[in-house]
C-alpha cells in the first residue's frame, strides 16, 4: 500500500468503509473537540503548576527582602567628632555584612519621635535626649545565620559606639517560619508537579484511546511503527506548545493584575521569574505529552485486535 492511502487512513477515511461527507464532517467535529479538551486541561495544569512554580522561585527573593529589612542599630557616644562620625558610617557601608548603612543624626530622631508623639518633647526637658545612631540594614546571609549576638560584641568594640540595638526575638522568628514554608512550598511543588504529568498523561492516553482502532487498521495495512507514531506525536507536540503559551499568557496576565492591586507582589512576578517559569513550562508541555503519545501508541499497537475491545 502506497503512503498516500495510508495518509487517508490517518486522516480518519480507511480503505474497507469510505465515510460520507456528514460522517467525515462528524468525525473531524469530535477530534476537534477531544484537541481541545486536551489544551484546555492542560493550560489549567500548567497554569496552577506555573502559579506555584512562580511562588517557590521568587520565595528567596521575598525571604531575602524579609531579612534585609531587619535594622541593627548602633547608639554612637555623644563625643564622637564628626571626622570620625563619617569615618565609621564609611566603614559600616562598606562592611561585608551590610547591605546599606544610613546616619541618623540626634536632631532628625527627635524630628521623627516629635512627629510620631504629636508634641515637643525637646522643648519640655530643655535638652535632646536621643544620640546619633546608625541603621545598618544587614545582608540577608547574614541574618538567616542567626549568629548576630557575635556581630554586636564585634560592634561593641568599635570606639565611638555606645550600644547596639535589634530584635532578637523576631529575628529568630522570622527565621524559624521563613525555613518552614520553604518546606510546605517544596513538598505541594513536588505533589502538584506528580499530579500534574498524571492529568496530562491521561489525557493524551484517553485521546489515543480514541483512535486505537484506526492505529490498529494502519498497522495491519502495512504502515510501519514510525509512519504511524511520526503525526501523532506531532500533534501531541504542537497541543502541548499551545497549552505551555496559553498558560504562561495567564501567568502573565495574573502577574499584571496582581502587582496593579497589589505593589508589594512585584518581587513575588518579576521578569527573571517568569522567563524562568516559562521556558519551564514550555519544557513540560513538549516533554510530557511527546513521552506520554509514543508511550500510549507503542501500547496499543502491540494489543491483539480482540484486545482493543477491553
Amino acid at each position: 500500500m502506497n503512503t498516500r492511502e495510508i495518509s487517508e487512513c490517518t486522516a480518519g477515511i480507511t480503505i474497507f468503509a469510505p465515510m460520507s461527507s456528514k460522517e467525515q464532517k462528524f468525525t473531524a467535529s469530535r477530534v476537534r473537540s477531544s484537541y481541545i479538551s486536551v489544551v484546555i486541561s492542560m493550560t489549567l495544569v500548567l497554569y496552577v503548576l506555573g502559579l506555584l512554580g512562580t511562588l517557590v522561585l521568587s520565595a528567596n527573593n521575598l525571604s531575602r527582602a524579609v531579612r534585609e529589612n531587619f535594622t541593627f542599630t548602633l547608639v554612637l557616644e555623644e563625643a564622637i567628632e564628626e571626622a570620625d562620625l563619617k569615618t565609621l558610617l564609611k566603614t559600616q557601608q562598606l562592611a561585608p555584612y551590610a547591605k546599606s548603612a544610613v546616619l541618623v543624626t540626634k536632631k532628625e530622631a527627635a524630628e521623627s519621635l516629635e512627629a510620631a508623639l504629636g508634641e515637643d518633647f525637646v522643648e519640655f526637658l530643655g535638652y535632646n535626649p536621643l544620640s546619633n545612631t546608625i541603621d545598618i540594614n544587614l545582608q540577608s546571609e547574614m541574618v538567616a545565620s542567626g549568629d548576630l549576638d557575635a556581630l554586636k560584641t564585634k560592634m561593641m568594640q568599635e570606639e565611638y559606639v555606645k550600644d547596639v540595638l535589634y530584635d532578637r526575638d523576631l529575628v529568630a522568628l522570622v527565621n524559624e517560619n521563613i525555613e518552614k514554608i520553604s518546606y510546605v512550598l517544596f513538598g505541594a511543588s513536588l505533589v502538584l508537579l506528580i499530579v500534574a504529568l498524571a492529568l496530562i498523561h491521561s489525557s493524551i492516553r484517553l485521546t489515543i484511546y480514541s483512535k486505537r482502532f484506526l492505529l490498529k487498521t494502519m498497522q495491519l495495512v502495512g504502515a510501519t511503527s514510525t509512519f504511524i507514531r511520526r503525526p501523532y506525536l506531532f500533534n501531541a507536540l504542537l497541543l502541548g506548545v499551545i497549552a505551555a503559551l496559553l498558560s504562561m499568557g495567564l501567568l502573565v496576565a495574573t502577574g499584571y493584575g496582581s502587582t496593579v492591586y497589589f505593589p508589594g507582589l512585584v518581587e513575588l512576578f518579576s521578569q527573571e521569574v517568569l522567563v524562568l517559569v516559562g521556558l519551564s513550562l514550555l519544557g513540560i508541555g513538549l516533554i510530557v505529552p511527546g513521552v506520554s503519545t509514543a508511550i500510549a501508541i507503542r501500547r496499543y499497537l502491540k494489543l491483539r485486535t480482540n484486545e482493543l475491545y477491553f
